[in-house]
């Protein structure tokens, strides 16, 4: 198939970020898979074990300048893992058993060192005493290091790919697209990876086509020198003749041409055709993902500030950092309102394993959200201390992830309240913040007239809940067919929300991908939502979809779909009511 050049191969996909890309493949490698493998001579063992030392001493370097770090922090739990692999830097495992296997073998280091600590692994994965679980994540945390400083070619690192690179790899960590330019990356192209996963959210925030469930081998095996990456038929061309380029600017330059008559009618108001006002707030990773798509907003309704973990250069983000960041977004906003998530770590989202060393079998379900806060504490009055100190004269309220229990609210705020008056002795201008609860899970659903009395805002994550819910993993491509946003139950859980938010009389914001929908808006909108809160890039399509509608139409159309149980059959509705 891939020798017959001058023809096209076209490959079916699932687009997950929307968008059109002509570029040149590069393939992403992690640092396990790119591990070469050759011999070499007795002439070049010396320099062999010299390029071995200097590793270590980079990766000493490196543990050194952390442990600094996280000890002005305070973070003890943290600096005691990083000395324990700074010890580990000693072992003769690590050092002259090490040499010994690179002479003995006569292969480059980083085969023999990838050997060794494969081998190591797996005889430690079978005991299962703790001691030994412990060590093997030091062990495979440390190896992960040695290596990068081993490799030679860096194609597991995004800063050394070609710009207008179109990236394939088997997956896309959260890190990847996080610190992905626009300008530099044309899009990404993956074998797994779901719609709704964050590697996913954050490609969509930066306008970045992404293609999952795309058989990555295959194009490596094809070696193609352009494809064509259309994230809106979910299809990648590799090879594409000349005519299927020139098809491809032409679709290019519409989509430029409809990029420009949305900024022409930004001024327009986010309304009904009978004069109900929607707010329009924005979901933001990063301060610079508004100059991406400069559209007309009402303040920022979610802060993802566990992005910021993805984005440092930095082992974790300072508070210093985090105070600069959030300084930022704030300016920005001259005035309107700003909700900043604390930090919403676990899950796919995984932070640096010296903040949290232990596996989990089912992570999504485990340690993470503000569970994961409370558990550490010190990380959390850090992220809170920065957000205080940036808050002083603005409008900017707290919210809290994955909410599932009364008690994780009141601890949460007894945290939240210990810090301010630390935070008061030195300055009395310290301010109070709204403090909101993210409903997420089904318990939080069921309990949210608790949850109101006890905080000051509510915001309704349905990427989550929607997972939560229906049992499904929303990252998994395999499991897109029962991913439905508009199941019944959901439905339901969003109305039961919305009463008890009135009934209280507590705000209430939608900030799931779904309120990014042109198919859902005007459902959403007769259920009883007022305040959305969107990707940036689809501001002028909801604002759009919103001006053909008046309210007693969305009520109607509300009523037929609560009326439906089969999630299939609301999809459909929804199809035929798009149409009007």
């Amino acid at each position: 198939m891939g020798d017959e050049k001058g023809k096209e191969i076209r490959i079916q996909g699932a687009a997950v970020s929307e968008g059109i890309a002509i570029g040149s493949p590069f393939f992403l490698k992690s640092v396990d898979e790119d591990v070469p493998d050759f011999e070499i001579t007795y002439n070049e063992v010396d320099s062999e074990v010299a390029r071995y030392r200097k590793a270590l001493f980079s990766s000493k370097e490196d543990l050194t300048r952390l442990r600094r770090d996280l000890e002005m922090e305070g973070s003890e739990e943290a600096v005691s893992t990083i000395e324990t692999h700074i010890q580990m830097l000693e072992d003769p495992m690590i050092t002259t058993d090490m040499e010994g296997k690179i002479r003995q073998m006569l292969r480059n280091t980083e085969s023999v060192f990838h050997s060794v600590i494969s081998d190591y692994s797996n005889r430690f994965s079978e005991r299962t005493d703790s001691f030994f679980q412990e060590r093997l994540i030091d062990v495979q945390d440390l190896s992960k290091r040695i290596l990068g400083h081993l490799r030679t070619k860096q194609s597991g690192h995004l800063g050394e790919i070609p710009t207008g690179s179109i990236v394939f790899s088997e997956e896309i960590a959260p890190s990847h697209t996080a610190s992905a330019h626009v300008a530099q990356i044309s899009a990404f192209v993956t074998h797994s990876g779901g719609g709704n996963s964050h590697a996913a959210l954050i490609a969509r925030s930066k306008g970045i086509p992404y293609l999952a469930n795309i058989d990555v081998a295959v194009i490596e095996q094809l070696n193609p020198e352009r494809v064509i990456v259309d994230a809106y038929e979910g299809v990648v061309i590799a090879d594409p003749t000349p005519e299927t380029i020139a098809l491809y600017r032409e679709k290019q330059k519409q989509l430029a041409t409809r990029y420009q008559i949305f900024l022409e009618e930004d001024h327009l108001p986010a309304e009904t055709i009978d004069g109900i006002n929607i707010k329009l707030y924005v979901n933001v990773g990063n301060p610079q993902d508004l100059d991406i798509f400069p559209y007309r907003h009402d303040g920022v309704g979610l802060f993802r500030t566990e992005y910021l973990f993805l984005q440092t250069k930095e082992f974790y983000p300072s508070e210093k950092y985090q105070q600069e960041a959030y300084t930022q977004l704030i300016q920005k906003m001259k005035g309107r309102p700003v909700v900043i998530r604390v930090f919403d770590l676990g899950g796919d989202k995984q932070p640096n394993l010296f903040l949290d060393r232990h596996k989990e079998p089912n992570p999504v379900l485990g340690n993470r959200g503000i569970r994961y806060l409370l558990r550490n504490k010190e990380l959390f009055k850090m992220q809170l201390r920065a957000l205080f100190r940036a808050s002083i004269g603005a409008d900017v309220r707290l919210l809290l992830p994955l909410i599932s229990d009364i008690n994780e609210l009141i601890k949460s705020k007894e945290i939240i309240e210990e810090v301010k008056q630390t935070l008061r002795k030195d300055n009395p201008d310290i301010p109070d913040l709204a403090i909101g609860c993210m409903i997420e899970v089904p318990s939080a659903v069921m309990i949210c007239d608790a949850l109101a009395k006890n905080c000051d805002f509510l915001s309704m994550g349905t990427n989550d809940l929607v997972q939560y819910t229906l049992g499904v993993d929303r990252g998994n491509p395999l499991m897109s067919e029962l991913y439905y946003p508009t199941h019944p139950s959901l439905l339901r859980m969003i109305k039961m929300v919305i009463a008890e938010s009135k009934r209280q009389n507590v705000p209430l914001t939608l900030c799931g991908e779904i309120a990014s929908s042109t198919l859902i808006a005007p459902l959403l909108v007769g259920l009883g939502i007022r305040d959305f809160s969107i990707t940036p890039r689809y501001l002028p399509h909801i604002k759009q979809t919103l001006r053909k509608w008046t309210i007693i139409e969305a009520y109607e159309l509300a009523q037929k779909a609560l009326a439906l149980t089969d999630p299939k059959g609301i999809s459909e509705l929804l199809l035929i009511a798009q149409k009007k």
